[in-house]
């Protein structure tokens, strides 16, 4: 890599990490800002984090150099079909949409977010006067489901590109199916990091994934909280299994093997038994990988037994449901947030007040990275023109670059995972407050106060 890529790589991380901000409950400090890391380190993990990075270098790095998803196929000499004979230009959506569906509050924010930023986007113009249009299709619960839905976007549809989805399962299939139908996929909603680790050169992804929130939940809770005996309560289906891998891994890398790991099913009503072992094992930390309304049953079930440990939660936990719920027994909980909707910027602002608006609800962050991924694809098919490489090829020029959208900022890997750090969300007088994840550097110190 030459001196002046790897400067322009530098300065790219500069600009995302120096975007983070202390806790509310302190402000920034005035020393020497945080500085890039001297390499990219994949997923811009804590040096903590690295697998044997203690005893020994790792003889290939890999997801940090360039052409980590080079293609080299014949998309690209595609001839473009003739705009005349085109009524609009097809995008498909791949989510889950259902009532028995339990990710369909996910996937309804998602379909949302995306169509208003189809809306802007045919408001502005549409591609050349023809108008985006969403073909949209329900992500089944049932295994192999989301490969007959890209079958009919490529074959009945003929879509440019396609959003989704939020089951990982799904996400992985489509994704095989794609090295078939190369068809560019933005990924909007999947947490479980090892669908980029695929190297399938089809997707870009830009919800904060598990590694990203694992990291920074361990990093927080043993290094700046300084708790050591952790306990782990989650939902026994893929969000929570793949979600607790991270935290787990790091939380073992720094020395504090998590003294208990339970699983609860989406219909348990009662959490006596859990919580009871989580006292027996006198655990000074509780971790629940779980969505808000399960989240909430436990805290007030476990704030009604006298229980005093602090509680964290992933970032499907940091929604108003859980305080709902829980009531006065959310007072104190920490959980990662995939965004800060507190911010007051006017790309922010604006987003928030349309979409309100528009739908009559609050945008959550899955509304939100949908906007966003879908004004990426918007814009690499505007630039591009109707070729899936070349619109793939677009898509691919984010990559070790950042991205200001209405969900924050993003910076793109070269697996094109964004990397950016985390938010967190403390519930405080009934209501969260947030502040950007800052990790402790490589001496375990504090480089904010997050207390």
């Amino acid at each position: 890599m030459d001196a002046m890529r790897k400067a322009s790589l530098l300065l790219g991380f500069a600009l995302f990490i120096l975007t983070g901000s202390a806790s509310p409950q302190s402000d920034p400090p005035q020393k020497k800002p945080p500085q890039p890391p001297e390499k990219i380190i994949y997923g811009n993990m804590p040096l903590t984090a690295v697998p044997y990075g203690r005893f020994r270098k790792a003889y290939k790095d890999w997801f940090i150099e360039p052409n980590t998803l080079e293609y080299n196929g014949a998309a690209r000499i595609v001839p473009a079909p003739s705009l005349q004979k085109l009524s609009g230009i097809n995008i498909g959506f791949l989510g889950p949409l259902g009532a028995d569906n339990p990710d369909a509050p996910y996937g309804i924010a998602m379909l949302h977010g995306a169509q208003l930023a189809i809306e802007d986007a045919n408001a502005h113009g549409g591609y050349d006067g023809k108008p985006f249009v969403l073909k949209i299709h329900d992500d089944l619960p049932q295994g192999g489901a989301s490969s007959m839905e890209i079958v009919k976007m490529d074959f009945d549809e003929h879509v440019w590109a396609m959003l989704g989805s939020i089951d990982a399962a799904s996400t992985h299939i489509t994704l095989r199916a794609t090295l078939k139908l190369e068809i560019p996929i933005i990924d909007t909603g999947t947490t479980d990091p090892t669908v980029t680790e695929t190297r399938i050169q089809w997707l870009l992804h830009d919800f904060p994934d598990d590694r990203q929130q694992g990291y920074a939940l361990a990093d927080y809770i043993i290094n700046q909280l300084k708790l050591k005996r952790i306990a782990i309560i989650r939902a026994n289906d893929r969000y929570g299994r793949k979600g607790d891998e991270k935290f787990i891994d790091m939380a073992r890398r720094l020395g504090h093997e998590p003294l208990l790991l339970m699983k609860y099913s989406q219909d348990q009503k009662d959490f006596s038994k859990l919580l009871a072992a989580v006292q027996s094992n006198h655990a000074d930390a509780l971790v629940l990988w779980a969505d808000a309304e399960m989240a909430g049953r436990i805290l007030k079930q476990m704030r009604a037994l006298g229980m005093k440990q602090p509680v964290f939660g992933s970032s499907r936990v940091a929604y108003p449901e859980v305080i709902r719920v829980a009531g006065p027994a959310a007072e104190g909980l920490v959980a990662v947030s995939a965004m800060d909707p507190s911010r007051s910027d006017p790309k922010w602002q604006d987003f928030r007040q349309g979409f309100e608006k528009r739908f009559h609800a609050a945008p959550d962050p899955y509304a939100s990275y949908a906007y966003d991924g879908m004004t990426i694809l918007i814009a690499a098919i505007r630039k591009a023109g109707l070729n899936r490489g070349k619109i793939m090829d677009a898509l691919r020029e984010h990559e070790m670059k950042p991205y200001e959208g209405v969900s924050g900022l993003a910076f793109f890997d070269y697996a094109l995972n964004n990397i950016a750090p985390v938010s967190f969300a403390r519930v405080k007088n009934g209501r969260f407050e947030y502040w950007r994840a800052i990790r402790t550097d490589e001496k375990g110190e504090a480089t904010a106060a997050a207390q």
